[in-house]
C-alpha cells in the first residue's frame, strides 16, 4: 500500500479494491450523483463541516466527526484515497478533506493527483451508482494541534519577533488589494487587504494541469519564499480551502505547517484591525 500523500491514477486503478475511496467534490452541486469512481463514497462538505459565527467550514467535535466517517465506511486499518473535481485540477476540495482527516488523527490517507479528470484520462471507469457503505469502526479521539491553528494562538502584527512565517494562499489580486476586501466581506472595517508580515503563496504556484506539480518544482517555488528554518509556519486564505492545497504541498516538501481554519473570513469581522497591510 502507498504511504505517499499523492497517488497516481495508475496506482489507484491497480489498487482500487484495496482502499477506501472518498469523493470530496463540492462544486458543481450534484456532480457526485452524475458520475464518480466505482465504490467511492460521497464526502459531503455540508455534512462534514458547519458554519459558525466566524468560520465557514468549522470542525465538529471529534466524537461527532467520528460518526460521520463511520457512515462513510471508514475503518481504523483502511487506507483512504480522496479525490475531487473542478478547481485546482481537482485538488482543492480533496486537499481540504485530506487535511481534515489528518486533523482528526487519521493519517493513512492519500490524494488522487489530478482528481477525477486524471482518473478518466488514465482509463479509469466511472458510474452513477449510489454507494451505501457498511458502517465503519474508525476511532477519532482528538484534534491534532500540530496542524490546526485557531485565532487566539496567532500573534498578529508580531510575526517576526515570534519566529513566524504566515503564508496567505489567496489570489494575488485579493492579497494586494487590487480586489477590495469589502467586495468579499461587505461591511468589514479592515483598512488593508492582508495581515502585516504575510507572504502571498497562492495555490496556483503548486498546481499544474495534471494536479500537484512535481516535488522538485514545488521545492523550488518554496525556496523563493524566504522562509526561515525553524520558524512556525501558518497557512491561511479566505475559508481554509485554498490553504489546504498549500498545506499539502508544504507537507510533501517536508515543511510542517498549521492551517488557520478561520482565515480571512474570521479576521475580516472578528479582528479587522489586524488586516492592515496592502500591496505586495
Amino acid at each position: 500500500m502507498s504511504t505517499n500523500s499523492l497517488v497516481t491514477p495508475q496506482w489507484l486503478i491497480q489498487n482500487l479494491n484495496k482502499v477506501r475511496v472518498l469523493d470530496a467534490s463540492y462544486m458543481p452541486a450534484g456532480a457526485y450523483a452524475t458520475e464518480h469512481i466505482p465504490g467511492a463514497a460521497f464526502y459531503n462538505f455540508d455534512s462534514a463541516y458547519f458554519k459558525s459565527e466566524y468560520i465557514k467550514f468549522d470542525l465538529y467535535p471529534p466524537e461527532v466527526f467520528q460518526k460521520y466517517l463511520r457512515l462513510l465506511g471508514v475503518n481504523n486499518n483502511d487506507q483512504v484515497v480522496i479525490y475531487s473535481r473542478g478547481a485546482a485540477s481537482g485538488m482543492m476540495f480533496a486537499s481540504r478533506a485530506y487535511w481534515t482527516l489528518k486533523t482528526y488523527g487519521f493519517t493513512n490517507v492519500s490524494l488522487l493527483n489530478g482528481g477525477l479528470d486524471a482518473w478518466k484520462a488514465a482509463g479509469g471507469s466511472t458510474n452513477a451508482e449510489t454507494v451505501k457503505p457498511t458502517l465503519g469502526n474508525v476511532d477519532v479521539r482528538a484534534f491534532n494541534s500540530e496542524i490546526l491553528a485557531n485565532f487566539e494562538e496567532i500573534p498578529f502584527n508580531h510575526f517576526k519577533e515570534n519566529n513566524i512565517d504566515y503564508l496567505d494562499a489567496r489570489i494575488p489580486a485579493q492579497f494586494t488589494g487590487q480586489d477590495p476586501l469589502s467586495a468579499t466581506y461587505p461591511g468589514t472595517k479592515a483598512t488593508g487587504s492582508h495581515v502585516t508580515g504575510a507572504i502571498n503563496f497562492p495555490m496556483a504556484e503548486v498546481i499544474g494541469p495534471d494536479g500537484f506539480l512535481s516535488q522538485q518544482e514545488v521545492d523550488e517555488k518554496i525556496a523563493k519564499l524566504g522562509l526561515t528554518p525553524g520558524n512556525q509556519v501558518y497557512v491561511a486564505c479566505n475559508t481554509g480551502i485554498q490553504a489546504s492545497v498549500i498545506f499539502t504541498a508544504l507537507e510533501r516538501s517536508g515543511i510542517k505547517a498549521k492551517l488557520y481554519n478561520g482565515s480571512m473570513t474570521e479576521l475580516a469581522y472578528r479582528a479587522p484591525e489586524v488586516v492592515n497591510a496592502t500591496g505586495n
